[in-house]
C-alpha cells in the first residue's frame, strides 16, 4: 500500500524545440517550469484517496490529486509560464505506468497541422479554456494508448503560429508537443511531431527536441509547391544528427514536377540540403528533336559521387522519376533511398561534403522519334575541387515497342560520360555499349566501348593523352593510369554448334597509332569441327617514322572417322610487312607446314635522324618567358601573356609588392644555372630523382649533359644592361620546375620500341620560376622631387563650397614635422562630437557600423607606409 506525490523542478523551454526555436522571442516564450505527478497502489480506498486528496488541497493549489475511481495509474500536471506569467498547469493521466513494448522506441506523434485533437475524455478541447484542462482527467479507453491533454494557443510570433501546446508522458518521458506552422509570405512550412522531451529517471532533466516530419506549402500563382518529408532515424555513426526525407510535387498551369530532395543537419553544426526535380510533359518541337521531360537538381554543403561508365545507365539523377524505357516508374522514394544509402552494397550517390555545392541539368529528348535520349550536365564546387560533367543515354529500337509493331530485331544503347575534375586536372571521356545491344536476334550481342583521356599540367601525368575505341595492340602494355575499353564488335551463338566473333580497336598515345580487327568463326559439331581466324594488327610510330602491319587467314577442320576424331587439317596465311625501308615477310601453312617467303629488306629498327630534321619536332620558339605573378592589371596581358625570348621588344608592367616569371624550354635540360650559380636542386624533387641526363630517341644520343643557363640583367642609368649584381641577386628565389618528357623523343630505348610500360621519362628539368624579393617598407620617410609628382586639372565650373569660405566648427589641428604636414584628427573634443552624431543617427533608426574613436579606420588603413617627403627646389 502506497501513496507517492512528486514535485520535480526543471527548466525548459518552447526556444529549445528544433527548427522553430530560434523564432520565438525572449518576450515570447514558453518555459516548462515543473513537473507533478500523484500515484496512489490500488490496496488504497477510496476514503483514504480522499483523505489524501484533502491533505493536498492545503498546498499551494498547483498539485494534481489522487484518482479515486482509477488507482494505480499516475496523474501528471506540467507547470508552464507563457510571456513571463504562470499559467494553469496541464493535466494528463499516465495511460501505463510502464511502457508499452510497441511503443519503447516511439515518441507521441499526435495529429498536427490543423488536425483535430486527440480523442478521448481525457484530451482538452482546444475551444476549452485552459481552466479546463485542469480538471482531474479520466482514464482513456486503451491503456496502451499515451494520454495527453491539450491547450489552446493561437498566437504568432513573427512567422511562427502556434496553435496549440500539449503535454504527454511515454518512454519514462514527460513531452510537451508543438502544433505549429512557420509563415514566410507563400511559404508554409508545417512541422509534425514537433516535441520536447524531458526525461523523469532521475539522471538527467535536460529536455531533447524531436520532429518527425515537415509539411512544405507554396502558393503563389502561378506557381504552386507541396511536399512532405519526413525525419528519418540515424545510426550512431550517421554524419547526421538529424535527417529529413521525402518528395513534393510543383505545379505550374502547362505542367507538374515531381521532386525528391533530403535536409541534413550534421554533428559538425552544419547543414546539408539537396533536392532534384523532373517534369514530364509533351514540349513539342520538329521531329528531329523532341524535348519529353526536363529535370534539374541541386545540393548544398553536399557532394554527387560521379558514376563509372557501367554506372551511367542506372545512375538515378539521369535514368530521372519517370523511369523511362522502364516498364514500371520507380516509386520517388525508392529513388531517394538509393541516392542517400546506396543500394546492394554501393555506396551513396549523395553524401554531404561541407562547403560543396552542386547542380545538375538534364533533359530527355526523341530524336526522329527512334533514339530515346537523356543527358545531364552537371558541377560541383567545393573548397578543395572542382568537377564538370555531362552523362548521357540514346537507346533506339526498331520497331520501337511503344508503337507496338512486333519484337524488335535490333537494339542499340549507348551511354557516354565526361568529366573534368580540377584535382586530378584531367579530362575523362567514356563511351559504352549496353551489354543488352544486339542486331537481328537477341544472341547476336553488339560490344564496344571507348575512352579518351587528357592529363594537364597539374595533373600526375602532365601532358599526357590516349583516344582508344575498343583497346590496344597486342604487343602493347598500357600503363596503369591509361583507360580499359572493350573491344568493339559482335559475339552470337547460334545453339550449341556455331558461334561468331568479331572485334576491332584503334588507339592513339603519345609514340604510336595502332589499329586492328579480328573474325572468329567456329563450328563445333557432332561430326565435324572448323574454325576461321581472319584479322590483322597494324602499328606506326613516329619520330623517327616507323610501322609494322600483320595480315593473316587460315582455315582448320576435323572430322569423326571411325575410330575417333582425325588429325587437324590447316590452310592459311600470314603477311607481315614493315618500314623503312620497306620489307616483310610471308608464311604460308599447308597441313600443318609452314613456308616463309622473304621480300624487301630486312626488318631493323629506322636509323638515327640528324639534328635538323630533329629541330622540326620542337616548338619553333623552344624557349618562353611567362609573367604568372604581380602582373599590374593595366599591363595588356592578352598580347604579353608570353614573350618569345628572342622577341627583344616588349616590357612588363609588374606591381611593387612583388613579381614572379616562368622561363620554360621544350628541349628538357639536367641541370639549370642562373647568373652562374648552379639551381639544380632548388625545386622539389620527385621520387627517385637522381642527376638525370638528357637522351633524344629518335637521334640515338644517350647520356647528355644539358645546361638551362638563365640570366637576369639590369638596365644602367647610361642605358646599358649589365647582369645582376650578386649582392641584388641574393634575395631572389629560385624553383626548378621538372614535368614529364615524352619517351618517343627523350627516352633511352631504340628507336623502334614505342611499346614500353611507361610514356613518359621523368626527373628531367623542363624550366625555372624565377620571383622577385616582396618589397620591403623603409624604416624612415623617404625623399622624391616635387617635379615627379602630376596633378590633373579640375575642370571649370561652380564649386559647392566657397573656396573662400573659413573653416567652421571643430577643424583638425595641425601637426608638422620636418618636412611634412598632417591634421589631427583624434582630439577628444572630436571624439565626442562624432559619438553624438551617431547616437543620433541610432535614435533616428540609422544604426551605423561605426567607431567614434577612428580605431577601426586606422587598423583598416590602405596607408601603412611611412608618407613622402617632398623637396622643394
Amino acid at each position: 500500500m502506497f501513496a507517492l506525490l512528486v514535485d520535480a523542478r526543471i527548466a525548459a523551454k518552447l526556444s529549445d524545440l528544433p527548427l522553430i526555436g530560434d523564432r520565438i522571442s525572449p518576450d515570447h516564450d514558453l518555459g516548462i517550469t515543473g513537473v507533478k505527478a500523484v500515484i496512489a497502489s490500488d490496496a488504497l480506498t477510496a476514503d483514504q484517496v480522499k483523505a489524501l486528496n484533502e491533505q493536498i488541497s492545503r498546498l499551494d493549489g498547483t498539485h494534481p490529486t489522487f484518482p479515486e475511481e482509477t488507482r494505480g495509474r499516475a496523474l501528471v500536471a506540467l507547470d508552464y509560464e507563457w510571456g513571463g506569467e504562470k499559467r494553469t498547469p496541464l493535466m494528463f493521466r499516465l495511460a501505463d505506468a510502464k511502457p508499452a513494448k510497441d511503443h519503447e522506441n516511439e515518441a507521441p506523434a499526435p495529429k498536427l497541422l490543423n488536425a483535430p485533437p486527440i480523442a478521448g475524455t481525457w484530451a482538452a478541447s482546444p475551444a476549452t479554456d485552459v481552466q479546463a484542462a485542469a480538471a482531474p482527467p479520466t482514464a482513456p479507453d486503451d491503456p496502451a494508448a499515451p494520454a495527453a491533454a491539450w491547450v489552446t494557443l493561437d498566437r504568432s510570433f513573427g512567422p511562427l503560429y502556434l496553435r496549440r501546446l500539449g503535454a504527454s508522458y511515454q518512454d519514462e518521458k514527460v513531452w510537451v508537443l508543438c502544433d505549429a506552422t512557420v509563415h514566410a509570405g507563400p511559404l508554409e512550412l508545417g512541422v509534425d511531431g514537433l516535441g520536447l522531451g524531458i526525461a523523469l529517471d532521475g539522471k538527467d532533466f535536460a529536455p531533447s527536441g524531436r520532429i518527425d516530419g515537415l509539411s512544405l506549402s507554396f502558393r503563389k500563382p502561378p506557381l504552386e509547391i507541396s511536399g512532405a518529408f519526413v525525419n528519418k532515424p540515424v545510426a550512431a555513426d550517421s554524419p547526421y544528427d538529424r535527417l529529413i526525407e521525402g518528395s513534393a510535387l510543383i505545379k505550374t498551369p502547362s505542367a507538374s514536377f515531381g521532386a525528391i530532395g533530403a535536409y541534413g543537419h550534421l554533428k559538425s553544426g552544419a547543414q546539408s540540403l539537396f533536392l532534384y526535380a523532373e517534369l514530364g510533359a509533351a514540349f513539342g518541337g520538329p521531329p528531329a528533336f523532341r524535348v519529353t521531360a526536363v529535370k534539374a537538381g541541386f545540393g548544398y554543403n553536399s557532394s554527387l559521387r560521379v558514376p563509372a561508365i557501367d554506372q551511367v545507365a542506372g545512375f538515378p539523377l539521369l535514368r530521372g522519376l519517370a523511369g523511362a524505357g522502364q516498364d514500371t516508374p520507380p516509386e520517388p522514394l525508392d529513388v531517394l533511398k538509393e541516392l542517400t544509402e546506396g543500394t546492394d552494397g554501393a555506396a551513396a550517390w549523395v553524401t554531404p561534403h561541407e562547403g560543396s555545392t552542386w547542380l545538375a541539368l538534364g533533359l530527355n529528348a526523341d530524336v526522329f522519334e527512334i533514339v530515346h535520349c537523356k543527358a545531364l550536365a552537371f558541377a560541383e564546387f567545393g573548397p578543395d575541387d572542382l568537377v564538370v560533367g555531362l552523362l548521357g543515354s540514346a537507346k533506339a529500337q526498331f520497331p520501337d515497342p511503344e508503337k507496338k509493331l512486333g519484337e524488335p530485331y535490333a537494339s542499340v544503347e549507348l551511354d557516354v560520360s565526361a568529366v573534368y575534375r580540377r584535382s586530378a586536372d584531367m579530362l575523362a571521356v567514356d563511351a559504352r555499349l549496353a551489354p543488352d545491344s544486339f542486331l537481328l536476334d537477341r544472341s547476336v550481342h553488339l560490344t564496344g566501348g571507348a575512352a579518351l583521356r587528357l592529363w594537364f599540367g597539374g595533373s600526375a601525368q602532365p601532358g599526357d593523352f590516349v583516344f582508344t575505341i575498343g583497346g590496344y595492340h597486342p604487343r602493347y602494355a598500357p600503363p596503369a593510369h591509361y583507360p580499359k575499353a572493350d573491344p568493339v564488335g559482335v559475339d552470337w551463338t547460334s545453339g550449341s554448334e556455331l558461334t561468331v566473333k568479331g572485334t576491332s580497336y584503334f588507339a592513339l598515345t603519345p609514340s604510336a597509332v595502332m589499329a586492328g580487327g579480328r573474325l572468329d568463326l567456329r563450328y563445333d559439331g557432332s561430326w565435324a569441327k572448323a574454325r576461321i581466324d581472319v584479322g590483322f594488327d597494324a602499328l606506326v610510330e613516329w619520330a623517327p617514322f616507323h610501322y609494322e602491319v600483320d595480315v593473316w587467314a587460315e582455315i582448320t577442320a576435323q572430322v569423326w572417322l571411325l575410330f575417333g576424331w582425325s588429325g587437324e587439317a590447316s590452310l592459311g596465311a600470314r603477311l607481315s610487312v614493315w618500314g623503312p625501308s620497306f620489307g616483310g615477310t610471308a608464311h604460308v601453312k599447308v597441313l600443318g607446314i609452314s613456308i616463309p617467303i622473304d621480300f624487301g629488306e630486312p626488318k631493323a629498327g629506322p636509323p638515327p635522324i640528324g639534328w635538323e630534321q630533329f629541330r622540326t619536332l620542337l616548338p619553333q620558339r623552344p624557349l618562353t618567358l611567362t609573367p604568372v605573378d604581380g602582373l599590374h592589371p593595366d599591363h595588356p596581358t592578352a598580347a604579353r601573356q608570353t614573350e618569345p625570348a628572342d622577341s627583344g621588344s616588349g616590357a612588363w608592367t609588374a606591381t611593387a609588392d612583388g613579381f614572379a616569371f616562368t622561363v620554360g624550354s621544350a628541349f628538357p635540360a639536367s641541370a639549370l644555372e642562373v647568373n652562374g650559380v648552379d639551381e639544380t636542386r632548388s625545386g622539389p624533387a620527385e621520387t627517385g630523382d637522381s642527376p638525370a641526363k638528357v637522351h633524344i630517341r629518335p637521334m640515338a644520343k644517350t647520356d647528355l649533359d644539358v645546361t638551362l643557363a638563365v640570366t637576369v640583367e639590369e638596365e644602367t642609368e647610361d642605358g646599358h644592361w649589365r647582369q645582376l649584381p650578386a649582392d641584388h641577386w641574393r634575395d631572389w628565389t629560385v624553383t626548378t620546375q621538372r614535368a614529364p618528357q615524352p619517351t618517343a623523343l627523350w627516352g633511352a630505348g631504340k628507336a623502334d620500341d614505342a611499346l614500353g610500360a611507361d610514356p613518359f621519362v621523368h626527373g628531367l628539368i623542363s624550366g625555372a620560376r624565377i620571383a622577385v624579393p616582396a618589397p620591403r617598407l623603409p624604416e624612415a620617410a623617404a625623399s622624391s622631387r616635387s617635379g615627379r609628382l602630376d596633378h590633373a586639372p579640375l575642370p571649370e565650373g561652380t564649386l559647392p563650397l566657397d573656396p573662400g569660405a573659413a573653416p567652421a566648427g571643430v577643424c583638425g589641428e595641425p601637426e608638422e614635422a620636418p618636412g611634412t604636414g598632417a591634421l589631427r584628427v583624434d582630439t577628444p573634443e572630436q571624439t565626442a562630437l562624432r559619438k553624438g552624431a551617431l547616437a543620433a543617427l541610432a535614435a533616428a533608426g540609422y544604426p551605423l557600423d561605426a567607431a567614434p574613436e577612428l580605431n577601426r579606420y586606422a587598423r583598416e588603413a590602405a596607408f601603412s607606409s611611412p608618407p613622402l617627403r617632398l623637396v622643394h627646389s
